[in-house]
């Protein structure tokens, strides 16, 4: 696998609504449209890959909270800078209000930022935004470029973030939505986009936003040189009901069924077996499966993409998969003689390696029931 990581598993449900309870490139014209949303509720994950030439590295976005009219989320990314690993740690805090109404979209998570940003959204665009575009053709859409200092996000006081911003219109681009694939609790589909472009003083845009007006995700996006592309969406949470605890999960279900379940939400660090905080949700769901089916042995393995050597991806997968095991004897109280592990390296895909989602989707670890 490329210097990388693994990614989301959960309870598969679609809405539209938004939840304030606590509870042109890549896309793959075969895949079936899921002609649904994404809900906004807490623990919805997004998870975006960036390319660069020591390998894919991957920026995890997550909802904390939904309480007194905020949204917070948390913002974790592990990236090579000049040949040095830093890990990065954002937490922000939207207004509801603002991620209706906002013309700001602040695209980047710097710890130098204030985490509240009046009158910007902050993972995608605002409902007034996407409506605009599906009504009018067009839309004003300000962005705020890394300014490389902390600055307030104070109005009243000079200089301050907003005047590091641009402003300019974004228009439609034709007049129907564009699939965009990527992978949504572990299974591959397209969302509908709405896509837009513009030109930041000489920066050509392009934006595909998912068509949700609650919650219009960016799901790609170019700026200049600058290009986000989400490729893993994991939640569980449903607006309109939420699933009983006894009822099986996705992962469950698929282990029941056919012996076998690939897991996107075990997150690693760069180039490494190190794991990371986002996957203690996954690795406990595993858990308390073990727990409910005394009977079971698992097979742990791991899969990477095909960056890097055919010898290096096969040592980096075993020891990803060992990473796991030992988290779940460890800190979950799994019985070591129930969990063995493997290391397939890239010799199974699952997807093209061509392009970030195909990667992302190839680097994976893989759970088989052995008895």
């Amino acid at each position: 696998m490329n210097p990388k990581f693994a990614a989301p598993t959960v309870v598969l449900v679609w809405a539209m609504a938004v939840s304030t309870a606590d509870p042109v490139w890549g896309w793959t014209w075969n895949t079936p449209v899921q002609p649904r949303g994404i809900p906004l509720c807490r623990g919805l994950t997004i998870v975006t890959a960036v390319s660069q030439p020591e390998g894919d590295y991957e920026s995890i976005k997550t909802i904390e909270s939904i309480a007194n009219g905020d949204v917070t989320m948390r913002y974790s990314a592990e990236r090579k800078i000049d040949g040095t690993l830093r890990k990065i740690k954002v937490q922000r805090t939207t207004p509801i209000a603002d991620l209706k109404t906002a013309t700001v979209y602040l695209h980047h998570f710097d710890p130098r930022t204030s985490v509240r940003i009046p009158g910007a959204t902050a993972i995608g665009t605002s409902t007034a935004v996407l409506r605009a575009l599906k009504t009018k053709g067009e839309a004003e859409l300000a962005i705020i470029e890394s300014t490389g200092s902390t600055f307030p996000a104070n109005r009243g006081v000079h200089p301050n973030l907003y005047d590091y911003q641009m402003v300019e219109r974004i228009r439609r681009v034709g007049s129907g939505t564009i699939p965009v694939s990527l992978t949504v609790n572990d299974t591959k589909v397209a969302l509908p986009a709405i896509q837009a472009r513009g030109d930041y003083f000489g920066d050509k845009a392009e934006f595909f936003f998912l068509d949700d007006e609650t919650n219009p995700i960016s799901l790609k996006y170019r700026i200049g040189r600058d290009v986000l592309d989400i490729v893993k969406v994991s939640y569980a949470c449903s607006p309109v009901s939420v699933a009983h605890a006894s009822e099986p999960t996705a992962l469950e279900r698929a282990l029941v069924d056919t012996g076998r379940a690939d897991v996107y939400s075990i997150y690693f660090s760069f180039n490494s077996d190190e794991i990371r905080e986002e996957s203690e949700p996954t690795l406990k769901q595993i858990a308390d499966l073990l727990s409910r089916h005394r009977d079971w042995k698992l097979s742990i393995v791991g899969h990477t993409d095909s960056i890097a050597g055919d010898t290096y991806n096969l040592e980096l997968s075993k020891k990803r998969a060992a990473a796991v095991r030992n988290e779940l004897v460890s800190r979950h109280r799994v019985e070591a003689s129930r969990l063995t592990t493997a290391g397939a390296g890239e010799a199974s895909p699952k997807d093209t390696n061509d392009t970030l989602e195909g990667r992302a989707r190839n680097r994976r670890v893989e759970l088989v029931r052995v008895s």
